[in-house]
C-alpha cells in the first residue's frame, strides 16, 4: 500500500532491521505515560515561571532542563525493546523541540500582553483624575493560556489537519506561482503620445488646458495552467504529494500516517527550495511590538484585532508572512503534454 512503501524508507536504517510495528502494546503504554508526563511537567512548570520578567529563551532552557527527566522512562523502554539509539533519540528529540517552540510562543505571548497591559495601564493613569482601581482595562480581561489545550501525542485528526494545511499552503503556492508568472508575461501599454494642435493665431486670447482624469481599467487576463501543472509534476516526483492526497487514510495507524508525512515533507521541502526562493515579508522577531506608518503597504500586511481610526497602528507581530523572491520552473519542451503529472508504470 501507498503509506507503507512510503514510510519504509524513512523508519528502516542501516543500523538493523528493527521493525516499529514490532513494539508491544506494553512499551506503548510506557511511552505515551512518559510523553504525558513529559507534557505535565512542561505546563506546570510554565504556570510556575509564567509570571517572572526573564527573558524567554532563558525560561525555555530552565523548564525544558527541569523536565528532562520525565523522558527517561521512553528511553528506557525503547532500550528494553531495543530500538536503535538514533531512532529513539530523534523521536525524544522531536518532542523537546515542539516543547521548547511551544514554551518560546507562549512565553513571548505572555511577556507582550503584560507590556500591554501595563502600557494600557500607565496610560489610563496619565489621562485619569484617580487611579482605576482594576489592573487590567475594561476593554478585556487577563490572558489565559493553558498548555494543557497542546496535543500530547499526535492521532489521527491531528495528522489529517496537519495534511489540510499543507495542502491549502500548497495551492496558495501555487496559485502564487500563476499569478507571478502572468505578471511577468504581461506586456507593458505603449505611450500615449500629445500631438500639438496647429498654431494659434496671436490675435486670438490662449484659453488654459484643463487637466485630463484618465481613469485606470482593471484588465482581467487568464492565467495558463502550465506552471502549476509544472509544479504539481515536481510535488509528485519528488514526494509522491498526489498519491498521499488521494490515500484514503481512514483504514492506517497514526505511526505509519506520521511514517508517511515525514517523507512527504521532505520531498516538498525539497521542491519549495528548488524552485522558489523565498524570504519573510517583514524582517521583526515573530512576537515584538512594531508600528505601521501611514501608507504602509496593505497588500503585504494584513491587520486583525480591534482595527479602528487611522494609521499609524502599532501591534504585535504574529507571523512575519512570506514572499517569493525568485522563481525557476524547469523549461518545457516543445511538444511535451504537461498534463501527464506521474506516467502509469506497467512492470513486465
Amino acid at each position: 500500500m501507498l503509506l507503507a512503501a512510503l514510510g519504509a524508507p524513512a523508519l528502516l536504517r542501516a543500523e538493523g532491521e528493527w521493525q516499529p510495528s514490532t513494539l508491544s502494546e506494553a512499551t506503548l503504554a510506557k511511552v505515551h505515560e512518559a510523553a504525558k508526563a513529559y507534557q505535565d511537567c512542561l505546563n506546570e512548570a510554565f504556570r510556575t515561571h509564567v509570571g517572572e520578567d526573564v527573558d524567554s529563551r532563558v525560561q525555555t532552557d530552565r523548564i525544558l532542563h527541569a523536565c528532562e527527566n520525565r523522558l527517561t522512562p521512553m528511553k528506557a523502554a525503547f532500550d528494553a525493546e531495543r530500538v536503535p539509539d538514533s531512532i529513539s533519540e530523534r523521536y525524544m528529540r522531536s518532542y523537546r523541540t515542539r516543547g521548547a517552540r511551544d514554551l518560546v510562543r507562549l512565553l513571548m505571548s505572555a511577556q507582550a500582553a503584560r507590556a500591554a497591559a501595563a502600557e494600557s495601564a500607565s496610560e489610563l493613569s496619565a489621562t485619569a483624575d484617580t487611579p482605576s482601581p482594576h489592573p487590567y482595562p475594561s476593554e478585556g480581561k487577563p490572558m489565559e493560556i493553558d498548555l494543557n489545550l497542546i496535543p500530547a501525542k499526535l492521532d489521527a485528526v491531528h495528522v489529517g489537519l496537519a495534511a489540510v494545511v499543507v495542502v491549502l499552503l500548497l495551492v496558495q503556492i501555487i496559485l502564487l506561482s500563476v499569478a507571478v508568472i502572468a505578471l511577468l508575461r504581461r506586456r507593458p501599454e505603449p505611450a500615449v503620445t500629445l500631438q500639438s494642435s496647429p498654431a494659434v493665431s496671436a490675435a486670438e486670447p490662449v484659453k488654459a488646458l484643463e487637466p485630463v482624469m484618465k481613469k485606470e481599467t482593471v484588465v482581467l487576463k487568464e492565467t495558463t495552467p502550465d506552471a502549476a501543472l509544472q509544479l504539481l509534476t515536481l510535488l509528485q516526483k519528488e514526494a509522491r504529494f498526489i498519491d498521499f492526497v488521494q490515500e484514503n487514510i481512514a483504514h492506517y495507524s497514526d505511526a505509519e500516517i506520521g511514517a508517511a508525512a515525514r517523507v512527504v515533507h521532505e520531498g516538498c521541502h525539497k521542491v519549495i527550495g528548488q524552485v522558489f526562493d523565498l524570504a519573510p515579508v517583514r524582517s521583526e522577531t515573530e512576537g515584538s511590538r512594531l508600528t505601521l506608518p501611514k501608507g504602509f503597504d496593505a497588500a503585504s500586511v494584513r491587520l486583525s484585532g480591534n482595527i479602528v481610526g487611522e494609521p499609524p497602528f502599532t501591534g504585535t507581530l504574529v507571523h512575519r508572512g512570506w514572499r517569493v523572491e525568485n522563481i525557476r520552473l524547469p523549461k518545457v519542451a516543445e511538444g511535451h503534454d504537461v498534463r501527464i503529472l506521474a506516467q502509469a508504470e506497467v512492470e513486465l
